[in-house]
């Protein structure tokens, strides 16, 4: 899954509760291009996975890769601003690199005047 698919399907799953939609839009595009860019060698295929829930308070979205992990130094270098726009997005973030990937899971409020547009 690439960040335009990501964006599309985060989108019409959110549209209707009540949240921050083009902030969770955003957040999603920003972990989904980081995992893109860093999980995978280049010339090696990967899997990114998109997993969204919604309570009465928040949306819950989490980007899954099963890639190398946060300690593997790519040689890519990056502005690092993502994981700082992702923070500046979302209520909660949780990262959790594992042997098995790594795990970011954003949490969003609904509700608020901000949600009206």
């Amino acid at each position: 899954m690439g960040p335009r698919s990501a964006r599309r399907a985060v989108h019409r799953f959110a549209a209707d509760l009540e949240v921050d939609l083009d902030g969770i839009v955003l957040a999603v595009s920003e972990a989904v291009a980081n995992a893109v860019s860093h999980a995978y060698l280049e010339d090696g295929d990967g899997v990114i996975e998109l997993s969204a829930a919604a309570s009465p308070l928040e949306v819950t979205v989490t980007v899954r890769d099963r890639g190398r992990g946060l300690g593997h130094a790519d040689g890519k270098p990056g502005a690092g601003y993502g994981l700082l726009i992702i923070r500046r997005l979302a209520e909660h973030v949780e990262l959790a690199d594992t042997r098995d990937g790594v795990a970011l899971t954003m949490a969003f409020r609904r509700g608020g005047a901000w949600s009206d547009n």
